[in-house]
């Protein structure tokens, strides 16, 4: 996989060196609705503050938390910004008025409340050989998740065993940008020594996943599982309903039959 210009053209042809691909919803899913999922999370975090002998409402707890968490993600859709799970949790813990607040009561709060999460999500059918395929074919391999906490992005791929697949894992709780902003694509292209039109990111979001990353000149493949209403953005690159199908079209792209040629500056 190199980059070949042919002699006296003004056009170069990239062909792809790295793979980025998207967490949730797009290598995995969760196996039970996410209100059952956030539920289960306040629960456990709940049960492990009252079990430090800390005095709780169960209920005004998981009002004051879901009043302080749904404000930061509305702040992080309307700036592209991350508040990360420890900031929100700090939050809410001195909106409860508690007066133990530290630094290892936030890790292992948070700890718990990610714990039922992080059971929760699973595989799709095809993620594994998906990534053993393209891990074969000598790929630089990329992750970059929008997520409250890199912690449990982590703790989420070492249950899995999917860890060992990437080079590289960006989060936007590590950066404290969300995807679609540039940074965080670039973060991950230049861990990988990979310059855009060498990467193509597989994603589930048309928003965060597609148009950000075509807004570097990367390649782009919409994992759509189920339909979308509305129009398509134009150029968003190819669609697919698997991992499976997003294979095969990366594949054809880089054997020449579906080759990008990208005008050289």
């Amino acid at each position: 996989m190199s980059l070949d210009k042919p002699q006296g053209s003004d056009y170069v042809v990239w062909l792809l060196q790295a793979v980025l691909l998207d967490l949730g919803d797009t290598l995995i899913h969760l196996d039970r609705p996410w209100d059952e999922v956030l539920h289960a999370n306040l629960e456990a975090i709940y049960n492990y503050l009252t079990k430090l002998g800390l005095r709780l409402d169960f209920e005004k707890f998981a009002e004051t938390f879901m009043r302080v968490f749904e404000d930061a993600s509305a702040k992080a859709d309307l700036y592209k910004i991350e508040i990360p799970m420890q900031d929100i949790l700090a939050k809410v813990l001195r909106k409860s008025r508690l007066e133990v607040l530290g630094v290892d009561l936030i890790q292992n709060a948070m700890t718990e409340f990610y714990r039922p999460e992080i059971e929760a999500w699973q595989l799709y059918p095809d993620s594994i050989n998906t990534l053993t395929a393209l891990r074969a074919e000598r790929f630089k391999m990329g992750l970059i998740s929008n997520a409250k906490s890199d912690w449990a992005v982590h703790a989420i791929l070492q249950r899995l065993d999917i860890q060992k697949f990437f080079d590289v894992v960006v989060t936007s709780a590590q950066l404290r940008i969300r995807k679609p902003r540039p940074d965080i694509f670039n973060r991950a292209l230049t861990a990988l020594k990979t310059k855009p039109p060498e990467a193509v990111f597989v994603g589930d979001s048309l928003e965060a996943d597609i148009i950000g990353a075509r807004s570097l000149g990367m390649k782009s493949i919409h994992v759509c599982r189920r339909p979308v209403e509305g129009p398509k953005p134009v150029g968003s690159g190819a669609d697919v309903s698997s991992l499976t199908e997003a294979l095969k079209q990366i594949t054809a792209w880089n054997n020449g039959s579906m080759r990008t040629v990208e005008k050289h500056s």
